[in-house]
């Protein structure tokens, strides 16, 4: 469209017709200066960069949720290990049932309640049991209900004994609290979509500025001492409409998190990423450690470095004050009007300067002293 215009202005118009049209050039340049472009595509991107930032941080990981299942519901038999590896499939069956709400690679994985079973998810009588549920407001969001069963499945963990206090409870309850509170706050971020009219004005604002910029930036054109300047490639304007426009398609796709694209959540890695750790966790690194010895007492540990770290810059972290030093003047010490000390709490030693390394010797003492 800019050549369109630029090719009728050299070979269509008359003299007289190329000078008014310099005029307009010169009008709409000045109209697209009005225009704070920075300012609504900023605004707008950098909300929704936060907004998809705080979604990544809510993606609930079982991690935190099991270790504290291993750690308190101990034991080898049987009837505990079936109680770990129980609590580890309903927190992977919740976030099947949760994500697949909001994200399109889970939906298509796991369409409908069937597709649980036959992944082993769940069991027939638990899927009764599930569909036997009645939730009138939506009868779809069933998510949280194998929390509701992890949690009953700990409570009768407390009561017959194999946790020992109500601490343990506690602890897992907290836990159990914290994994489910992701799955409700991530729904919150998928319902509640950014008010339409930021990406009407953002989108508005861009394609005017560049509708405007194909009369603004024709060329030839005048510069500010009313020179006519003659460029046949606009490039400042070209790298203009690769910065905002990009920049807009930035916000667009980082809106919806939750697709089948690219930039969007891997949650099928996920879910298998958790599955695979969780039983780790509650069953075969349960009560595991590996042998420690009395001759590790006297094994130091080196750390070394390779022929490729050794040669990388080093830049240790150093407090900017370790370099000042203080005169003898600035460190005595005034009487207070109205307090009395005497010479014992005033004595301060005058070399000639210390420095902090000085100050940390006396109030620590020597370095070279033999350790205990």
């Amino acid at each position: 469209m800019y050549y369109i215009i630029n090719a009728y202005y050299r070979f269509g118009m008359t003299k007289e017709q190329q000078n008014e049209f310099i005029k307009y050039v010169m009008l709409v340049d000045g109209w697209t200066k009005e225009i704070p472009l920075t300012f609504l595509l900023g605004f707008y991107v950098a909300m929704i960069v936060r907004r998809w930032w705080d979604c990544c941080q809510l993606i609930s990981w079982p991690d935190h949720l099991l270790y504290n299942v291993s750690a308190l519901i101990r034991g080898q038999d049987p009837e505990t290990r079936i109680i770990r590896k129980t609590i580890a499939r309903y927190a992977i069956l919740t976030s099947v049932l949760a994500w697949r709400s909001i994200s399109l690679r889970v939906l298509a994985r796991y369409p409908t309640d069937d597709h649980l079973v036959d992944s082993g998810l769940m069991t027939k009588e638990e899927m009764v049991m599930f569909k036997s549920i009645l939730v009138h407001v939506d009868p779809h969001q069933k998510w949280w209900v194998p929390l509701n069963w992890i949690q009953t499945m700990m409570v009768r963990c407390f009561e017959k004994g194999t946790l020992t206090h109500t601490n343990e409870l506690r602890v897992l309850l907290d836990a159990l609290e914290k994994y489910r509170n992701g799955f409700f706050q991530l729904f919150i971020y998928d319902w509640i979509a950014i008010p339409l009219v930021y990406t009407q004005v953002s989108t508005i604002s861009v394609y005017g500025y560049f509708l405007f910029a194909l009369i603004g930036r024709q060329y030839p054109s005048k510069n500010e001492n009313e020179e006519i300047v003659d460029v046949y490639v606009p490039i400042f304007t070209i790298l203009q409409f690769l910065f905002y426009v990009g920049w807009l398609k930035v916000g667009e796709d980082l809106m919806f998190p939750f697709g089948a694209d690219d930039e969007d959540f891997e949650f099928n890695y996920i879910l298998e990423r958790n599955l695979e750790v969780s039983m780790l966790i509650v069953d075969d690194l349960h009560n595991q450690v590996p042998p420690v010895y009395v001759e590790s007492l006297d094994d130091e540990i080196h750390l070394l470095h390779t022929s490729a770290s050794s040669k990388l810059s080093n830049h240790p972290q150093r407090q900017h004050l370790r370099k000042l030093k203080f005169n003898v003047d600035a460190m005595q010490v005034q009487a207070v009007p109205g307090n009395h000390l005497n010479e014992r709490d005033v004595s301060v030693s005058t070399t000639s300067k210390l420095s902090f390394a000085d100050l940390e010797n006396l109030a620590n003492g020597p370095k070279n002293l033999p350790k205990f």
